[in-house]
């Protein structure tokens, strides 16, 4: 079955072991990826996926340029990237028309560790610019702070309809209570990034079903792991092989390759 992963995260040689360190005492998480490029190719290789979606988020203003730099230059043939805006970041339509020069296919944005809420009006402008032109993978639902709410991402899908939404973890990590109530049966797209260590399988496959199948995307969040447990792992969740291949390929590849 052709896979794509559409939520791997990269980072430069130099800054890898620090970003991975940094990940895995936000999240208390043992992981299992070094962060690296060679490291991310390796783990798709091992395990056969076809493509990859890179995603790097700005934590900090003076890193956005940079950011889209170093996410355009790892791109090529099977794998693409998103670039990042930075809610402070002052030129963000003129940074969003490079993105774009980059070739780079949408925006990442982590509200908790860029610390804003999804709904802060001051986001508004770019929701508003890249609608029809870009999605935008939003990480949802946080244990530590209400950053990323889901209910904060519903209002943003109500307001802006012509915005194309990916939101990660099912809609919430940690909040998918929340993610049901809000945001699952939206028009909006979900990946499984991040799903598998915090649910169980009947509670997945529970939230799958009760989304719109051709919306929902297969996630690792590389490196925090790597694909082929991850694969193997949503190979045995109660899904139909239709749904599978949905999950896997079909729904990335239409949204993002075609």
């Amino acid at each position: 079955m052709k896979v794509i992963d559409v939520h791997a995260h990269v980072f430069p040689d130099a800054v890898a072991q620090k970003a991975v360190d940094n990940l895995k005492n936000y999240y208390s998480y043992t992981m299992h990826g070094t962060g690296t490029f060679d490291d991310l190719k390796k783990s798709a290789a091992e395990a056969g996926v076809e493509k990859l979606v890179i995603n790097s988020t700005a934590t900090k203003v003076y890193q956005v340029e940079d950011v889209n730099n170093f996410t355009s230059s790892v791109i090529g043939g099977n794998i693409i990237g998103f670039g990042s805006i930075h809610p402070d970041y002052p030129e963000k339509e003129k940074e969003i028309d490079r993105i774009i020069s980059l070739g780079l296919k949408g925006i990442k944005l982590h509200p908790d560790f860029q610390q804003f809420n999804i709904d802060d009006e001051k986001m508004f402008p770019v929701y508003d610019y890249v609608s029809g032109k870009l999605p935008i993978l939003f990480h949802v639902g946080d244990m530590n702070n209400d950053y990323s709410n889901p209910i904060r991402l519903a209002r943003v899908v109500e307001m802006f309809p012509h915005l194309t939404v990916i939101a990660a973890h099912l809609g919430g990590y940690s909040q998918w209570a929340e993610s049901e109530e809000y945001l699952i049966g939206k028009n909006i797209y979900i990946d499984t990034s991040s799903t598998f260590s915090e649910l169980d399988d009947k509670e997945i496959v529970r939230l799958i079903k009760k989304h719109d199948i051709n919306r929902v995307l297969f996630g690792t969040d590389y490196p925090l792991e790597r694909h082929t447990s991850t694969i193997e792992h949503t190979q045995r969740l109660d899904l139909s092989d239709d749904a599978k291949e949905k999950i896997f390929y079909t729904n990335a590849y239409n949204l993002l390759f075609k």
